[in-house]
């Protein structure tokens, strides 16, 4: 007997929720009581801390800390190193995070949690989402779905609100750490991603940084340099977040700090604040159009603009967002709490479907079913509504080839950006580059740009090809599961043999399967649950 939750796996702050026997979605407490817990790690104790512990404790002990790390998943080459030498991947870290999440839910509901649905940026591309699904792995958490953070957001909207005529929403989703806009048509009994833009590090923590710079900046001319006080810094860190908060209710607050012996102090108003973020918020405006633009919409055309994140709490973002569409928007979703309960409701769907076993995983060749799972469905609750969705692509999904034209190597988008997932697209036209050819390397790009140093190679696989006195014409068939996770298969056509689905080779970007496992009983061995 186990629960089966939706986590909000945030850079900043990280939810989980579930649904109970009556169908109403609860938030679960962490075990301070705190109905969101802040994604920050603490190292340097007998064994790290998670949440606001962590948080507080970071100013006395700022080299052990680390927070934001989201914003590196699925960044091989970045590691947070503890002030002892130890070291951590991006994955490791949000597995802490996870860990605490799951023990503080068992500890809440007195069963065991045996399966989640986790959310992630709309704009997450396939390294980000799979080292997701890895720091799952090392929590020990049975990953049911992974599905995009406006997705989930407009699930608990359509339920709540029992959506019933077909409406355009617009998710304008500005968290912590990363921001996405997402496009959708709902209606009664479904949800259609039309188009979806974003950028996975911009978010709260660039507007803390606005105010951390001027801070900086006025206290450099009292003669006082913050970076040379790395707790300084630090404190200085929690309270631009804190000023942040207040001056969306208060027009003034107050910054102090202990600066290599000196005090120092500044007064900082809202109309200072605001001006320090205007160019963030144009960011986020440009984001807005080039979504619609993709879509082929206009504001006219968006019945509501949904707003999620603790950042749409600022004033001038509602302000911003109405002058700009002369659309007032919406706040009809807890901006902190709507993601995890979207995926709690979308947890018990997939759990009902995987016992069934009618769940579309999208693995075999886009839409494929998996077999009956052995999960309990007995305890889920029914609900009185339910609804179907399909997400999009997020960027478009390709191959490097040898253009002869240009006479250099170009990136050949196969899935355009914003398809419709689970899908497949077949693409002929492609062949070896001369006679007598033993093999292909595969490289398979993410972007939309045919200039390879627009795209990123997301993965690579060497191809035996049979030699022959010409040029082999090649098939690629491209196909894109639910969770947003690339596979590829290429095909000889010359002999109509099938060169098997490639193992796309993720070691630049991702941890490797052992990697993974030895991280998973590293974690287990730090009892972090405890």
């Amino acid at each position: 007997m186990g629960k089966y939750v939706g986590i909000d796996l945030g850079t900043t702050f990280s939810a989980i929720a579930y649904i109970d026997e009556k169908g109403n979605p609860v938030i679960i407490p962490n075990k301070q009581g705190e109905n969101i817990t802040p994604s920050t790690v603490l190292f340097g104790g007998k064994k790290p801390v998670v949440g606001s512990v962590a948080k507080r404790k970071s100013i006395t002990d700022p080299k052990n800390y680390e927070a934001f790390v989201k914003r590196h998943m699925g960044e091989k080459t970045y590691s947070f190193t503890t002030k002892d030498g130890e070291t951590f991947h991006p994955e490791e870290v949000s597995a802490l995070i996870l860990s605490k999440l799951k023990a503080d839910a068992e500890d809440f509901l007195g069963e065991s949690v045996d399966g989640a649905v986790i959310t992630v940026p709309a704009y997450f591309g396939d390294p980000q989402r799979q080292a997701t699904r890895d720091s799952a792995q090392m929590a020990g958490l049975k990953v049911l779905d992974i599905i995009n953070e406006p997705t989930a957001a407009a699930i608990a909207f359509g339920i709540s609100r029992n959506v019933g005529k077909t409406q355009k929403v617009m998710i304008y989703d500005f968290g912590g750490g990363t921001f996405d806009v997402s496009i959708l048509e709902i209606d009664g009994e479904s949800i259609r991603v039309i188009a979806t833009n974003g950028d996975h590090k911009l978010g709260g923590y660039d507007i803390d940084m606005a105010i951390v710079e001027h801070v900086k900046k006025l206290a450099k001319e009292e003669g006082l340099d913050v970076d040379s006080d790395i707790k300084a810094y630090q404190n200085l860190m929690i309270q631009a977040e804190t000023a942040k908060k207040e001056l969306s209710s208060d027009e003034t607050t107050e910054i102090s700090l202990y600066i290599k012996g000196e005090d120092f102090s500044v007064e900082l108003d809202r109309e200072t604040f605001e001006d320090l973020i205007e160019t963030i918020l144009d960011t986020t405006v440009s984001v807005m159009q080039r979504t619609l633009d993709e879509a082929g919409l206009e504001y006219g055309d968006i019945d509501k603009i949904l707003l999620v994140g603790g950042s749409t709490r600022i004033p001038v973002i509602q302000t911003m967002l109405e002058e700009e569409t002369e659309i007032k928007p919406s706040s009809e979703v807890h901006p902190d709490e709507a993601v995890a309960i979207g995926a709690a409701y979308h947890a018990v769907d997939v759990v009902k479907q995987m016992a069934e076993g009618t769940f579309h995983t999208g693995n075999e060749a886009a839409g494929g079913k998996t077999d009956k799972e052995n999960v309990n469905a007995e305890d889920v609750p029914d609900l009185d509504r339910n609804y179907t969705f399909r997400d999009i692509t997020s960027h478009g999904i390709g191959i490097v080839i040898y253009d002869d034209v240009q006479e250099k190597q170009v990136n050949s988008v196969i899935m355009e950006k914003n398809t419709e997932i689970p899908a497949e697209i077949v693409q002929d036209g492609y062949s070896t580059t001369q006679d007598y050819q033993e093999g292909i390397q595969l490289q398979v790009t993410q972007g939309e740009n045919t200039n390879l140093d627009y795209v990123t190679i997301i993965g690579s696989a060497d191809l035996k090809v049979r030699p022959r006195d010409h040029k082999v014409p090649i098939r690629i068939i491209v196909s894109c599961d639910r969770d947003a996770i690339i596979h590829v298969r290429a095909v000889d056509m010359d002999e109509n043999v099938d060169l098997g689905e490639v193992t796309i080779n993720r070691e630049k970007h991702n941890m490797t399967e052992e990697e993974v496992r030895e991280a998973a009983n590293r974690i287990n061995k730090l009892n972090i649950g405890e």
